[in-house]
């Protein structure tokens, strides 16, 4: 009877210790997270709130969120991770995924979450954030696409054709309106323009095309708009952001990002569809989303790992995308959440996922960082009339490969 009795002592004395390993990441110890983000003032302010509602929730769980500018996060996070003073998490364009992975400083998803988890999400929302095969982002929104924004006491209707549109901005443009504006020099507008002349940025294995008909044809089409009229001489990002926010503009091309400050300066003046057709195929513009990616090194801290699991359950759960779709029109990534009938009924959401449809997932392979490098430069040139078409299409495939060259290249610590 004795030795019965020990031979149960011990077998729960190994239960619990088994149970204990189990569950050391799921203490209640303090811990300490740290979040970059690359978001504007506005969103910060939305983001603390979540932050805080978060660790009301888990009151042992601290995250501490520093702001940096796109490229400046971009770089610093590549930096501290070969210094191994990485931030636990960062939430980023789907685009960091290539050069993050490349450098393997962050961890793969199927790390940290299971496939119930991933499952909850639009496979097309997913896509962006996938390299090689591999998914290393998990986002809180979808879309971050490009639409048709027009002023309904300017125009009515928004153009069923950008022939039609053409017409309507040369009418439109007159006094200290602008029938038409988008930003004019930025390779994100132009993929829209260059997916309907039949062209993408990377083919199938994810190389470079440029110097291709699609390509220069693309480039022509864009220079004509400017010399045509139809857009202003010079338009940036803020040209036709400030047009739109003033009610000077008809018709800009801008992503759902905005929708939420267009609300609030045009209130139901504000209409929004897809960029109409261009000789009949559809602008298909880049789409992506928000994603939360996690350093290689939290891995290696049970305590950390579940942390940061909890936090990125939290922020990207279905009652948080609600928020994000009432207050800054964000489109969510949860297939479910898509159901609410708050899209439906909202002209404005309605119309944001419609232009969705005609998108495509932005590449997120290191690849592109070379097309984008690439294709500005020479973009620039065609618009300001200094490159004809064809040689911006033969300049920009020539630097694209010579990027691609240096891809693998190893990355010094500065």
């Amino acid at each position: 009877m004795k030795s019965k009795l020990m031979l149960l002592i011990s077998i729960l004395a190994i239960a619990t210790m088994v149970l204990t390993a189990c569950g050391a990441g799921k203490s209640n110890e303090p811990v300490t997270i740290t979040l970059w983000e690359q978001e504007g003032d506005d969103v910060d302010v939305f983001i603390d709130g979540l932050i805080a509602d978060f660790q009301t929730a888990n009151p042992n769980i601290t995250v501490e969120r520093t702001h940096y500018e796109n490229e400046a996060l971009r770089d610093q996070f590549q930096t501290a991770s070969l210094a191994n003073a990485a931030p636990d998490v960062v939430r980023v364009p789907n685009d960091f995924a290539g050069p993050f992975s490349a450098l393997d400083i962050v961890a793969p998803s199927k790390d940290i979450f299971d496939d119930k988890f991933l499952g909850q999400f639009f496979q097309g929302a997913l896509d962006p954030a996938v390299v090689a095969g591999t998914l290393y982002g998990v986002p809180d929104n979808y879309g971050n696409h490009l639409m048709l924004i027009y002023n309904k006491d300017l125009i009515a209707e928004p153009p069923a054709t950008f022939e039609d549109l053409i017409a309507k901005a040369k009418e439109l443009t007159t006094g200290d309106i602008q029938g038409f504006a988008y930003n004019l020099n930025e390779p994100f507008w132009g993929a829209g323009f260059y997916g309907a002349f039949g062209g993408w940025p990377l083919d199938a294995s994810d190389k470079p095309q440029f110097n291709n008909d699609a390509f220069k044809n693309y480039l022509a089409f864009v220079a004509s708009l400017k010399t045509d009229g139809v857009v202003p001489a010079e338009c940036d990002y803020n040209c036709a952001d400030t047009l739109m926010k003033d009610g000077k503009a008809a018709m800009i091309i801008n992503g759902d990002w905005s929708l939420g400050d267009y609300t609030k300066a045009l209130g139901d003046k504000m209409g929004v569809a897809p960029v109409p057709p261009i000789n009949g195929k559809p602008y298909t513009e880049m789409t992506a989303g928000k994603y939360f990616m996690v350093s290689n090194a939290v891995l290696d801290d049970d305590a950390k790992k579940d942390a940061v699991a909890a936090f990125i359950t939290f922020m990207t759960s279905a009652d948080v995308q609600k928020k994000w779709l009432s207050e800054f029109k964000r489109l969510p990534s949860n297939s479910e959440v898509a159901k609410d009938p708050s899209i439906a009924n909202d002209p404005i959401l309605a119309g944001s996922m419609a232009a969705l449809s005609d998108g495509r997932g932005q590449p997120a392979a290191p690849e592109m960082r070379c097309a984008w490098d690439a294709w500005r430069p020479n973009l620039e040139g065609v618009m300001a009339g200094t490159l004809a078409p064809a040689d911006a299409a033969a300049a920009a495939q020539t630097s694209a490969d010579e990027c691609v060259a240096t891809l693998g290249q190893p990355t010094a610590v500065p």
